[in-house]
């Protein structure tokens, strides 16, 4: 027995011993020169909120939110950290939970406000980073160090805020009849009929108090109605004047592009050129030469005959399909009893296995109660998401006031709302004889008013915030 112990407990002490050592090889921390932070994230933030109560006045409230959503973006050449797009309006920057990380376990610290000390971080302290503050990062090897200036950027702005400015008043503008605009080469340009003539004037876009004559190259003078039928496609012009088409980059030069098959302009998307002929058909064309019939899920009847506009978007879903909204009122003559206006949706899809679609036409649900009216002298436009539509006194069994309300929509036009953020402007002379909507490249919206001659022009702060991004 003693034998067979003996060899046992020299394994054992051997074993233990072998143990011993790897134990002691795991223990060792290595240390390293690193002092690169590697991310930088604002996790929660408070945020002061506004309401009205049943009575009206305004009373606030404060909500903790999560900030995850918000990326910043980390400048290792600059030694910058901030975010691109910032925090909501109203968000306390002295109060924020904030979650740092550091390549090869640096240490990240927060230097103080004043003097020189600095702090860990830790993921459940409330920060203030209400101005630029210093994040120093010191290797864990103790020997180099790092510093990052973090500038964490909070709206100014309410977002749903929308400020108007009267930019004047305009004597050719009040001679017109009816009117719409386009913003195209950076001016917004205007054509409208006298009633005998369709005239145009233009303005820059950064501009709108100084307004020019248009001198258009055509031999004779277009008539008063062709100002309804102008489109844009892409970046150019497009108008049918004495049966042929024609195409213009600032809306005064006009190059002939061939003989439509179609009777007159009514949409675009950046794509197409689409139509309606003779016999109420809907075509379509890419160049303006050949010329395509287009589907309809409905019967053409229910296609505008009267006030036609149309908006053009690209889907957020994909960059090569475009929604294209078109809209108008029938013949009051043939259609009394209308009181809507009637909408149509065609999906244009240029991708490389891209179906034709026919248009869709929106039927009016008797349940629906946000519904487009049916407007005399109904303009749209779209402006960011938003399709915004304006109009004077009901047509036929419609009965709104005119210039009541602008009209907002947030799914293509199958609901139209009073949206708070869009409300026309306060002295705004409802006598004209028409109110044309049109949005610059700067998401500002346009308010150009025939019979009164004023110009107005304004944008939703949230809006705004896109041309800065």
């Amino acid at each position: 027995m003693r034998r067979i112990i003996a060899p046992f407990l020299i394994i054992l002490f051997a074993a233990t011993s072998l143990m011993s050592c790897l134990k002691g090889d795991d223990d060792e921390v290595i240390r390293y020169s690193d002092t690169a932070l590697s991310a930088f994230q604002v996790t929660n933030i408070v945020v002061t909120k506004t309401t009205k109560s049943s009575q009206g006045t305004d009373s606030t409230y404060k909500v903790k939110q999560s900030a995850t959503s918000y990326t910043f973006q980390i400048d290792q050449e600059k030694r910058e950290i901030y975010n691109v797009d910032s925090l909501p309006y109203g968000t306390d920057g002295t109060k924020m939970l904030v979650y740092v990380a550091t390549v090869n376990n640096g240490v990240a610290l927060l230097k103080s406000l004043v003097g020189v000390d600095a702090t860990t971080f830790s993921s459940t302290d409330s920060l203030d980073f209400s101005v630029p503050r210093t994040v120093i990062v010191r290797s864990s090897d103790g020997n180099y160090s790092r510093e990052y200036t973090v500038k964490v950027n909070i709206h100014k702005q309410k977002g749903e805020d929308f400020k108007w400015a009267m930019l004047g008043t305009n004597a050719e503008l009040a001679d017109l009849k009816a009117l719409r605009a386009f913003n195209i080469g950076g001016k917004m340009v205007v054509f409208g009929s006298d009633g005998t003539n369709t005239r145009a004037l233009q303005t820059n876009a950064s501009d709108g108090k100084a307004w020019t004559p248009v001198t258009f190259n055509f031999k004779g003078l277009l008539p008063a109605e062709a100002y309804q039928q102008i489109v844009k496609k892409d970046n150019q012009l497009y108008l049918i004047y004495d049966g042929k088409l024609y195409s213009s980059a600032d809306g005064a030069s006009w190059d002939e592009e061939g003989t439509p098959a179609v009777k007159k302009l009514v949409a675009a998307s950046s794509d197409k050129l689409y139509g309606i002929t003779d016999g109420g058909d809907m075509m379509s064309s890419s160049d303006g030469s050949a010329w395509n019939a287009d589907g309809l899920d409905t019967e053409a009847s229910m296609l505008p005959a009267n006030d036609i506009n149309y908006a053009c978007n690209v889907l957020r879903t994909n960059k090569d399909v475009e929604r294209v909204v078109l809209v108008g009122n029938r013949d009051a003559s043939i259609y009394a009893a209308d009181t809507a206006a009637v909408i149509w949706n065609k999906i244009d899809d240029t991708g490389s296995y891209a179906v034709n679609l026919p248009w869709a036409y929106y039927s009016i649900d008797i349940k629906n109660k946000y519904v487009l009216p049916r407007l005399a002298n109904l303009s749209m436009t779209s402006c960011g998401d938003y399709l915004l539509a304006l109009g004077g006194k009901g047509v036929g069994a419609c009965t709104k006031e005119a210039y009541s309300q602008i009209y907002t929509s947030l799914d293509g036009g199958v609901t139209w709302q009073n949206e708070a953020g869009f409300q026309l402007p306060e002295g705004i002379d409802k006598s004209a004889t028409m109110m044309a909507l049109a949005t610059d490249d700067s998401y500002h919206l346009w308010i150009i008013c025939s019979g009164t001659g004023q110009i107005w022009r304004g944008r939703l702060n949230s809006l705004g915030w896109l041309t800065e991004e």
